[in-house]
């Protein structure tokens, strides 16, 4: 790697770090919408009514028969009393109406328990259809995102979007759904038949809830901002983990080792502060739900008490209402948890939705088709900026005829690169034109448009399958020929018997098992089979060394006849034989012309060969 990449790579480390350092209070703090994430979760449903209102069902008919349960606990009460004063009268206990009522009471929760497995079992289907079509979304728009997106959002984070975000709301969207229909139907349910027993006694039990239900929300309130920040420093540590170990090599040449370790280490413990004050505080609901239970559990013992030694309420009476009590009590319990998962599994969805809505690249609306390609480029008074107050581009124009080799050289961060990406539509320009063959590049569709081109580039892309695959991606009906020829004119045969099973060696993630040149070596022998109409090679030899990279250039040489070829240099030994050199600073052509009439009038260009060169 050169002394120019490493600087490039270790100052977007520091900037890195200074960014989290810098993080405003106020985007931390930013109130979301939670309502809107929970609405566009629920739309994932859509086509799924008539599965969801079985499961609503279910849970229903679930949750009816265990409130009817305790009804029949408190028959078996009061006919163990009246059992147990007919013993004094007559000696024995007839047991067989107890049984008759146990079956029954088997019956109720057997009916229950069935209910619920059915319920689980269609709930489990929902929620993984959901999740599948949520990650779906969340791929096809990442598919379709411009590349400003990815330009400013860090790539460890979007990783934990579509991973760690989403098996969270895997993982508790289906207890969430199923406990907050079963616990409102409990809860409505076991009310209604507490008023119906006994009135007082109902209002008793419900005294302490206002005072904990307040307390309750005033927790909520807090812990929602910790749950979502708590997710959102989760892909801040993922992001730090994903570019450390991905340029670990950078990292041990500057001696980063420490700064990368207090870095994670700082991360790390904003991660654990947030997360421990959002399951402190989400962890006292239970608790708080248990206190106000348990002290109108108190207040019953106490009047149920008092009833019963003043003959108004029957033990048995008593028994059941005290039993409703903590199913009354208990959906508020679980209720509170959904409450700590659904925060948790919303602050997730929310970051998640947040890729969804982004807005997706211009769409297409093909007006014209090229079909058999020329080569013919023109810019013209093209103006482009990446940031509105920072104009990269300015009124640019340049025109560039079927077959010619354009090189284009200038200073780092010139907007040498830009000029291909505007070119190939990555980026859409705020006004002017650019033509491929006399039509606008905007008139063709993407697709259309990057079939013309062919692509190398300095930074070396493989993945994880054989040499093959490689070299023929996105190429599926390549002849064995082609292929041969093309691994031939890329000198990829010379080194291809190193290997242990030839084209057919799998590569690891990355193609890290085998040298920067070779690798180099395969992304062209990829742009060779494409067999493009529009050569683009971004400094494409910088990896290889100085023998090799003259056998390239001589298959280079021989690829470029009867195509247009644009040639990004910062070797400008590579570039002597160009038609047009074209020497860029702030996004403007300040020279333009062939190697020997520029290095003759002394400008811009000569000051650049002679200072690489060392020469005056």
């Amino acid at each position: 790697m050169s002394k120019e990449q490493s600087s490039t790579v270790r100052k977007r480390m520091q900037d890195r770090y200074a960014a989290y350092r810098n993080k405003s209070e106020t985007e931390k703090q930013k109130p979301k919408n939670f309502r809107k994430t929970l609405g566009d979760l629920l739309r994932l449903l859509k086509g799924n009514e008539w599965r969801v209102a079985f499961v609503v069902l279910l849970a229903m008919v679930s949750a009816a028969l265990n409130i009817i349960g305790p009804r029949y606990l408190g028959d078996i009460m009061d006919l163990i009393q009246a059992q147990v004063d007919n013993k004094l009268q007559r000696g024995f206990i007839d047991f067989s109406a107890i049984f008759e009522i146990l079956g029954t009471i088997l019956l109720i929760y057997g009916l229950s328990a069935i209910c619920m497995f059915f319920l689980h079992f269609t709930m489990a289907g929902i929620t993984q259809k959901l999740i599948t079509d949520l990650r779906k979304k969340l791929n096809s728009r990442l598919s379709h995102l411009p590349l400003k997106f990815f330009d400013t959002h860090n790539t460890g984070d979007l990783l934990s979007r579509v991973t760690n975000d989403i098996d969270n709301i895997n993982n508790t969207f289906q207890q969430i759904f199923i406990q907050t229909v079963t616990s409102i139907v409990t809860f409505i349910g076991v009310f209604v038949i507490m008023l119906t027993y006994n009135l007082p006694m109902t209002f008793a039990s419900l005294a302490p809830l206002p005072i904990g239900g307040a307390i309750a929300l005033m927790i909520l309130n807090h812990s929602k901002r910790y749950f979502r920040e708590t997710w959102r420093y989760t892909g801040d540590v993922n992001g730090h983990i994903e570019e450390m170990f991905t340029n670990h090599r950078i990292v041990r040449i500057f001696g980063h080792e420490k700064q990368a370790i207090d870095e994670f280490c700082e991360l790390n413990e904003s991660l654990y502060e947030t997360n421990r004050k959002a399951q402190f505080l989400s962890g006292l609901l239970g608790p708080l739900i248990n206190f106000a239970n348990n002290l109108g559990y108190v207040f019953i013992c106490v009047l149920g008490g008092y009833l019963i030694m003043g003959g108004q309420q029957s033990i048995g009476a008593i028994t059941v209402f005290m039993t409703y009590s903590k199913l009354f009590m208990q959906p508020l319990i679980d209720l509170s948890n959904i409450v700590n998962n659904l925060q948790s599994s919303l602050a997730s969805a929310e970051r998640v939705f947040e890729i969804i809505d982004e807005p997706e690249e211009v769409p297409d609306n093909p007006k014209e088709t090229i079909d058999v390609p020329k080569g013919y480029v023109s810019f013209e008074h093209v103006d482009f900026c990446y940031e509105p107050e920072k104009p990269l581009y300015s009124d640019f124009n340049l025109e560039v005829q079927p077959g010619q080799l354009i090189a284009i050289v200038g200073p780092t961060g010139a907007g040498k690169t830009t000029l291909v990406n505007l070119l190939m539509r990555f980026y859409e320009i705020q006004s002017g034109t650019i033509r491929v063959d006399g039509i606008d590049i905007r008139d063709l569709s993407r697709k259309n448009l990057r079939d013309i081109f062919g692509m190398v580039l300095q930074d070396t892309w493989l993945f994880k399958g054989t040499v093959r695959e490689n070299i023929m991606y996105g190429k599926d009906n390549v002849s064995e020929e082609a292929f041969r020829a093309a691994v031939r004119m890329a000198r990829v045969d010379q080194f291809i018997d190193t290997l242990p099973d030839g084209y057919d060696t799998v590569l690891d993630e990355n193609g890290s098992n085998l040298s920067a040149g070779q690798k180099q070596l395969l992304t062209i022998a990829r742009a060779i089979i494409s067999d493009p109409s529009i050569l683009i090679l971004d400094e494409a030899t910088s990896s290889v060394d100085t023998r090799t990279e003259s056998q390239i250039q001589a298959a280079m040489n021989a690829l470029m006849k009867g195509r247009t070829n644009f040639v990004i240099a910062h070797r400008l030994s590579t570039i002597r034989n160009a038609d047009c050199i074209l020497v860029i600073d702030n996004g403007c052509i300040v020279e333009q012309g062939r190697h020997d009439e520029m290095l003759q009038r002394g400008g811009a260009y000569a000051k650049l060969y002679n200072a690489q060169f060392g020469i005056g």
